[in-house]
């Protein structure tokens, strides 16, 4: 989802607006020369702010006019910056916004320019890359609460966005036809919101070089997403900038640590943005679904996908750190899988969500201090000790497996105290497994899978339609209903 999150560089100029001063904190005033001071001054002083005076603010041709009932801001940002590696051709993103009571504002409109050229120079090599971008139609709009004490509601409809790559890796071009994306703010403490937004892409493509002169093109019917961030730190946001700023800034003096300059002062700048970083936000999720995807790039590239789905989810309840991937796939076509018999047993349809859990947050931080400050030293054992003192639980759920005639459903967890310690359970349920070991017995090729089917059938209990395994880990043991399995187990 990079190209979304980058469209949704519109709200970039959004946040530009954060800072608008409080010229409307009575009833709404009439725009006015003043006014149009005040907030260009406001946005200078965020800026100085946050990027800890780093940018060449004064040079900013930043322009704000009064325009009727509203106010019309346009921030250029044509020219070279980082020492010549990026240089933008002219170009400017606008906004037009409107003061309501309050000290609330209306966003009639904000934009990204239609046309971008950019030019990247390597550091390394010198060599250079060309970037164009190109929008068709664009409109963001919504209502602004800069003091973050009511909610703020943005809307942002983009149509043919393109981009074109050409460097020394070959040329790589990316078309979207559409992106529809919405994102509300609802304060949950002083200077704290939770975002939650959802976009649509329709139309995606792209083409992109792979070795031996080959062409990847990549072409997706629809993209669907949501993303969920609670409590994130707005106020403190900017706080997080400026130390990553300080960082690189430290970084390229030869400041930084394991670097010969000022190695105590790089550390504590890496240690304090972990706690900046950590402390940003109490959880995220987010889901994405792809339908109709197609790739064609040679043998080892080509496929289709009626359907894949991609979640993550990350958090700290009761303190615990707590991760969760979901995956799903279905309708897999590749060339890759020789026709034949096999095609009849290639799943159908994946899911899965695997979770890691159990270690404190607070346990995490320390050990990421530990390994900032000790440049990595000792690690393993400390590692160790914090598994020892905080086990971890590994978990898949949501397991389903469309395979042949077979369905399969499952779900397990493992508690790790050790790389010797170990616990766990897990159950499988599947029906259709009678009528799969008559298919494998039928086909030549698949004959050698039947006795491992039948013992596995034979192992199982019968509930109903459904064959079950019932799998506990302990104490070196894998039972499976009951039935000791250890002696199949590879030799410790």
């Amino acid at each position: 989802m990079t190209t979304a999150l980058r469209l949704h560089g519109a709200a970039l100029l959004v946040g530009l607006l954060a800072p608008l001063p409080a010229v409307a904190q009575a009833p709404a005033a009439v725009p006015s020369e003043t006014g149009a001071r005040e907030i260009a001054q406001a946005v200078r002083d965020w800026l100085a702010q946050q990027t800890a005076n780093v940018l060449d603010l004064p040079a900013l041709a930043l322009k704000v006019v009064a325009d009727g009932d509203s106010y019309r801001l346009e921030v250029p940002f044509g020219g070279s910056y980082f020492d010549n590696e990026l240089t933008l051709g002219e170009a400017a993103a606008a906004a037009t916004i409107r003061p309501l009571d309050g000290g609330r504002w209306a966003i009639v409109n904000a934009t990204l320019p239609l046309r971008l050229r950019a030019e990247m120079r390597s550091r390394k090599d010198g060599s250079t890359s060309i970037m164009t971008m190109a929008i068709e139609s664009q409109e963001t709009t919504g209502t602004l609460d800069p003091s973050l004490a009511g909610p703020s509601r943005f809307a942002t409809t983009v149509s043919g966005y393109t981009t074109a790559l050409e460097g020394a890796a070959g040329a790589q071009a990316t078309r979207i036809g559409k992106l529809v994306g919405r994102t509300e703010w609802t304060p949950t403490a002083p200077g704290r919101v939770t975002i939650q937004g959802d976009s649509t892409i329709e139309g995606y493509a792209s083409v992109s070089p792979l070795p031996g002169g080959e062409q990847a093109k990549v072409t997706i019917g629809r993209i669907g997403g949501a993303t969920r961030i609670e409590n994130f730190d707005m106020a403190g946001f900017g706080a997080l900038l400026r130390t990553a700023f300080e960082l690189g800034a430290s970084a390229k003096e030869g400041k930084a640590p394991g670097k010969a300059g000022d190695k105590a002062a790089g550390t504590a700048l890496v240690t304090r943005l972990l706690g900046q970083v950590f402390g940003m936000l109490d959880a995220m999720e987010a889901d994405y679904t792809y339908d109709d995807v197609r790739v064609e790039g040679g043998a080892l590239f080509s496929g289709s996908l009626r359907h894949f789905g991609l979640g993550l989810s990350v958090g700290a309840p009761d303190g615990n750190a707590d991760v969760k991937l979901r995956l799903a796939l279905e309708g897999l076509d590749t060339p890759l899988i020789p026709a034949g018999p096999w095609l009849e047993f290639v799943p159908h349809k994946l899911t899965l969500t695997p979770r890691v859990s159990g270690v404190p947050k607070e346990a995490v931080m320390g050990l990421l201090r530990r390994a900032i400050e000790t440049e990595g030293q000792g690690m393993d054992a400390a590692a160790l000790a914090l598994l020892a003192e905080n086990p971890v639980s590994l978990g898949i759920g949501d397991l389903l497996i469309d395979l042949g005639p077979m369905r399969l459903k499952g779900e397990g967890s493992l508690e790790v105290a050790s790389l010797e310690e170990a616990n766990g359970e897990a159950e499988l349920r599947a029906t259709g497994f009678d009528a799969l070991i008559r298919r494998a017995s039928a086909v030549p090729e698949l004959k050698m899978a039947a006795p491992v089917l039948i013992f596995l059938k034979g192992i199982a209990v019968q509930e109903g339609s459904e064959t079950v395994w019932r799998i506990t880990y302990a104490d070196r043991k894998v039972l499976v209903n009951d039935t000791d399995l250890s002696d199949l187990m590879p030799a410790r």
